[in-house]
């Protein structure tokens, strides 16, 4: 067969689908038409003279030299895409787009950001918030630190830390009339409440706490809730009440003496940060160099 005459679109879309077991899902990846990729599978499957799917009233299912195309084709694409990233990358002078959970960016990132531009004046740095998972494929970004299982199908996924949470409080609370002294003793002041996790039904919460403590007379109820737990932490330093604060993130809080961990009974949260990009960016200068840079911050903790 001549080079020349591969059908590339109809490979691109054959490629999508065998990924996603779906025409429709390889549309949407590929801004076209569910109607326009089935044509040009069908444009595939004739050029090569052999089925490549068994088409199901549920979606689609590879035949065995469907199977043998896919796995060749997901590695040369993804070796293009690597290839044609790097040269981009280079054209651009350097240049890191990111979007971070907003914890992770105010109580982390953030602060420790100019070490980075130390290390790597050359790259310049776009820091975007959201708990939205990232779609590579549609959204211009290069990476994204997340909170989940570390299971994303086509993406390589860094484990950065575990986080666990335990009651956090003002060290003005440990004084006067109303003491924190005994888990009981929570019952005379705010509980302040994360509502950033709800989205997760194993996260642990004030009610898993008080449960885990074997402490009954306080109403888990009750209390402020917040978006964010930098936020209930801010408002726990302030003075406004315990909080479940987040260990890992709130550590140079603890160590500064704006707040004091009580009880000594932490909970794992469950999900886990973790540094996640395309498998096929893996080698980028840009993504080596955050990859590094933050392991190493994490290393010297």
């Amino acid at each position: 067969m001549n080079r020349k005459n591969y059908p590339l679109n109809a490979l691109r879309a054959f490629e999508a689908s065998a990924r996603h077991l779906s025409f429709v899902a390889a549309a949407d990846e590929l801004s076209v038409t569910p109607a326009a990729i089935s044509h040009q599978v069908k444009k595939l499957e004739d050029f090569l003279g052999v089925p490549l799917f068994r088409r199901r009233t549920r979606g689609l299912v590879l035949v065995e030299a469907g199977q043998r195309l896919a796995k060749e084709l997901h590695s040369v694409f993804s070796t293009l895409d690597q290839a044609m990233e790097q040269v981009m990358e280079t054209d651009r002078g350097g240049s890191l787009a990111l979007t971070v959970a907003p914890t992770f960016a105010a109580m982390w990132l953030i602060p420790r950001l100019q070490k980075f531009y130390a290390q790597h004046p050359d790259i310049d740095v776009l820091v975007s918030t959201s708990l939205g998972l990232v779609d590579f494929q549609r959204d211009d970004f290069d990476a994204a630190i997340r909170l989940g299982h570390g299971q994303w199908p086509g993406l390589e996924a860094i484990k950065l830390f575990d986080e666990s949470v335990i009651p956090m409080c003002s060290p003005r609370l440990l004084d006067g009339k109303n003491a924190i002294r005994t888990p009981s003793d929570l019952k005379n002041h705010v509980l302040l409440h994360n509502q950033s996790m709800d989205f997760d039904p194993n996260a642990p919460t004030w009610q898993t706490w008080l449960d885990a403590s074997g402490t009954q007379d306080v109403d888990a109820s009750r209390g402020m809730q917040f978006s964010l737990p930098d936020h209930g932490l801010q408002a726990a330093i302030d003075g406004a009440g315990v909080v479940l604060g987040w260990r890992f993130l709130s550590a140079k809080d603890v160590q500064a003496g704006r707040v004091v961990e009580l009880f000594d009974l932490a909970i794992p949260l469950g999900s886990t940060f973790y540094l996640v990009y395309p498998e096929a960016h893996s080698r980028r200068p840009n993504i080596v160099a955050l990859r590094n840079w933050v392991l190493g911050e994490l290393n010297d903790r």
